[in-house]
């Protein structure tokens, strides 16, 4: 039996193409479930163009799932690097250091899982909010939104091959 807890929706459906949207970092969000709509995480199809991706960083309070629909990405850790392809698996833990780029000449896709996804939420409205200003600058102001919602931006790292 399913109880529903207060502020939580028994259920969200969406058929494909339904969902909020954004475009943060250059990458298109579609939103399958928020935590400002109820859901207890964040989840998004996130479409990654060729030479896009997002630098090393770490979540204080999120972990951080990506199960590839389509196409490659570098993902890649101070631990190790691996491309991953359609079916593969990544999670990187709160405070685990990360980084992610389509090196490929093709588009990607994944489903990617936030939780609890709140601070991303956050951090993803005020990214696409900022980023539509014309004095936008993306090496001040990536950073400086990021601290706001528990999000550290780090150097690039060098990560042993897996």
């Amino acid at each position: 039996m399913v109880k529903q807890r207060p502020g939580m929706p028994l259920e969200i459906l969406r058929i494909d193409g339904q969902g909020h949207r954004h475009t943060v970092l250059g990458m298109q969000h579609e939103y399958k479930a928020r935590p400002s709509e109820g859901a207890a995480n964040l989840m998004f199809v996130l479409d990654i163009p060729p030479g896009s991706g997002a630098p090393p960083h770490h979540h204080e309070h999120d972990g951080e799932a990506f199960y590839m629909l389509e196409g490659e990405i570098c993902f890649t850790t101070p631990e190790s690097m691996m491309t991953a392809r359609a079916g593969d698996f990544l999670y990187a833990g709160p405070g685990h250091v990360h980084s992610f780029e389509n090196r490929s000449d093709k588009p990607a896709r994944a489903l990617v899982v936030q939780t609890p996804g709140i601070d991303a939420e956050a951090f993803f409205d005020a990214m696409a909010r900022a980023s539509d200003r014309p004095e936008f600058d993306m090496v001040r102001d990536v950073p400086a939104i990021a601290e706001r919602f528990g999000i550290e931006i780090h150097p690039p790292v060098m990560a042993a091959a897996a």
